[in-house]
């Protein structure tokens, strides 16, 4: 059994479910590691019962990052959630200040670029922000 359907079989309160595209950012500003606060909104996400929990967790406009590439992630992670879920896509997330005016790739990998120019999800191609399609894939 995956954790997915025990969650499904043992609905835990709606509570339980905190993390959020502005919270990655606030965890960010508290000196956490934005990568960490992104895997884990991912982990939650997925696991969420409803459709209100998942729209929640990407509504609240995140604060500035401070960094314009991690702004555009963000934007670019609440669209593709959006899409992949069938949920209503936040204002926020298509402002002027989500998208880079230039590629920015994420890893440093030699080789990554060809992947991520030909893997990145349009919301994230969109922005100039070049990941691999297994990024986002949490187990």
């Amino acid at each position: 059994m995956t954790l997915k359907q025990w969650v499904a079989e043992h609905p835990p309160d709606e509570s339980a479910f905190t993390q959020s595209i502005a919270g990655i950012a606030d965890r960010h500003a508290a000196g956490e590691d934005f990568w960490i606060a992104m895997r884990e909104l991912l982990d939650e996400f997925d696991l969420a019962p409803t459709e209100e929990i998942r729209q929640g967790a990407i509504f609240e406009c995140p604060r500035p990052t401070g960094d314009l590439r991690y702004d555009a992630f963000l934007g670019a992670l609440a669209e593709h959630l959006a899409v992949k879920n069938d949920l209503e896509r936040p204002g926020w997330a298509v402002a002027h200040d989500r998208f880079l005016d230039r590629f920015w790739f994420v890893s440093e990998v030699p080789g990554f670029r060809a992947i991520a120019i030909a893997q990145s999800p349009a919301a994230f191609r969109r922005r100039g922000v070049m990941i691999a399609s297994g990024f986002l894939h949490r187990v």
